[in-house]
């Protein structure tokens, strides 16, 4: 029995530090919320798609997908019967460019569109039209995916061709020691309102080699590495622990100070 209240006060406090603080630990990755409190049709409507980029990072040639924007340059060649015909034009800030007698509006089409609409526009001027165009862009943007939760750095990243999910973290400076790799999830779709979960499990490509499941990404996607239940209390631990000391600090002085000054009994 503890009969010194201040050496009891102490017991109870560490006891209650100890027996509470882990229920204080949550993953950042999972919320308490059910979907029909997260997603509703009003706000799902109105996330914009996320943009889309022009280069791969280890390529300097423009992707097939890259949009057309005003600034960028380009070279129209039309073939009809043994001759051709070469234009080159800037997109101006309405959209159009000039190809030799018309005014072609590209903006947010690709090049493949665009050599469509032209062969259209031509086609009652000429026989059998074929169009080739090459597109310049002004500020090629590189396409990007972005590493998230139990990583040294999280952030966004330039994505390489065939890039894998363990070659982003990687780029992430490595994972931590208490990342979860059988549960790593990937949100797909540059589309925000239709998203698609995708799952990896780098934990059974180190065990069994089993690249499966090394799953490689595409542009705008979101790579979250979660961490395990011990990390969320190793991480609160160090949270609390300041806290803890200066709470304590009083309470610890407070119990030997009466050992210094009781007054010795006399013989």
């Amino acid at each position: 029995m503890i009969r010194n209240p201040l050496t009891r006060a102490l017991c109870l406090l560490l006891s209650g530090v100890l027996g509470f603080g882990p229920l204080g630990c949550r993953n950042p990755g999972q919320s308490s919320l059910p979907p029909s409190a997260i997603v509703t049709p009003e706000n799902v409507a109105n996330l914009p798609p996320l943009p889309k980029g022009d280069l791969y990072a280890d390529e300097t040639v423009v992707s097939a997908d890259a949009v057309i924007e005003p600034g960028d340059a380009l070279d129209v060649i039309i073939y009809r019967g043994a001759g051709d015909e070469k234009y080159t034009g800037i997109v101006r800030e309405s959209g159009a460019v000039p190809v030799s007698f018309l005014e072609v509006p590209v903006k947010g089409l690709t090049s493949a569109q665009v050599e469509t609409l032209i062969e259209r526009e031509v086609a009652p001027f000429m026989k059998n039209p074929r169009v080739q165009v090459v597109l310049k862009k002004k500020n090629p943007k590189l396409k990007r995916i972005f590493v998230f939760g139990d990583v040294k750095k999280p952030g966004h990243y330039p994505l390489a061709r065939n890039m894998t999910v363990l070659q982003a973290i990687s780029y992430a400076d490595n994972y931590n020691e208490t990342a979860l790799l059988d549960e790593i999830r990937i949100i797909r779709g540059g589309n925000l309102s239709a998203p698609q979960i995708v799952m990896a499990d780098l934990t059974r490509v180190f065990t069994y080699g089993d690249m499966s499941r090394n799953v490689s990404l595409q542009e705008n996607d979101i790579v979250f590495i979660p961490r395990e239940r011990l990390g969320d209390a190793q991480e609160t631990a160090k949270k609390m622990y300041l806290l803890v000391f200066m709470a304590l600090t009083p309470i610890y002085f407070a119990t030997i100070l009466p050992t210094f000054t009781t007054t010795p009994v006399s013989k």
